[in-house]
């Protein structure tokens, strides 16, 4: 089984909300043999609504059929569907793929190494806006001042290669994220008060709010 513990304690989750086997027929239907991070993911927490659906969009089960594509299996779309992610087909039996994005679905380009890789990221993207105490404010900054985040907080180990230009994710507590975007725009949250109090009284001091 894979190890989502990272999601876990950054939502504060202690039971499993996911999809049922006969639910993921729906999806072995369409494309046959699924990678195992893919179905663990989906059956684990693939019904948590603000872990999955707040922000971006993880494609359920029964929607799949309006998400075809000769060469991809498209699991995640943008809110808007300025961008979709997907598995290349011919990587299917591979337990922890990679992933790909692309704005016209007809040019993909890597977003993560790894399955597993990509579920984390998107995690703490949803976090931003999903936790109990976000900012709801963006800052952009400057060189000094994203050096001093980079200094100053754990890189959280996981980022998006291609949207928004490159995203990276930083904190200090298993609850919290702070989400740097490459254009030096930067959001945060906690799950706890006491954490994201911390964070703010950082945080709002950097920038020029926008």
């Amino acid at each position: 089984m894979t190890d989502f513990s990272i999601i876990k304690k950054l939502f504060h989750l202690t039971e499993s909300s996911g999809f049922t086997a006969s639910e993921m027929n729906v999806v072995k239907n369409i494309f046959g043999e699924l990678p195992q991070v893919f179905v663990d993911y989906y059956t684990e927490l693939g019904k948590i609504q603000d872990l999955n659906h707040t922000q971006d969009l993880l494609i359920v089960p029964e929607r799949f059929q309006y998400y075809t594509h000769k060469d991809y299996l498209i699991f995640y779309s943008e809110n808007q569907k300025a961008c979709v992610w997907g598995i290349r087909k011919e990587d299917l039996s591979k337990a922890d793929p990679p992933v790909y994005m692309s704005e016209d679905e007809k040019n993909w380009n890597l977003e993560t190494e790894t399955l597993s890789g990509f579920f984390t990221a998107m995690a703490f993207l949803q976090a931003g806006f999903a936790l109990q105490f976000p900012a709801n404010t963006f800052y952009e900054l400057e060189q000094e001042e994203l050096n001093f985040i980079r200094a100053n907080f754990k890189n959280k180990g996981c980022s998006f290669k291609q949207w928004l230009g490159g995203i990276s994710f930083y904190g200090n507590y298993d609850d919290d994220v702070i989400v740097l975007q490459d254009t030096n725009q930067l959001f945060y949250a906690a799950n706890t008060k006491e954490h994201f109090i911390a964070l703010d009284k950082v945080l709002s001091k950097l920038g020029v709010e926008l």
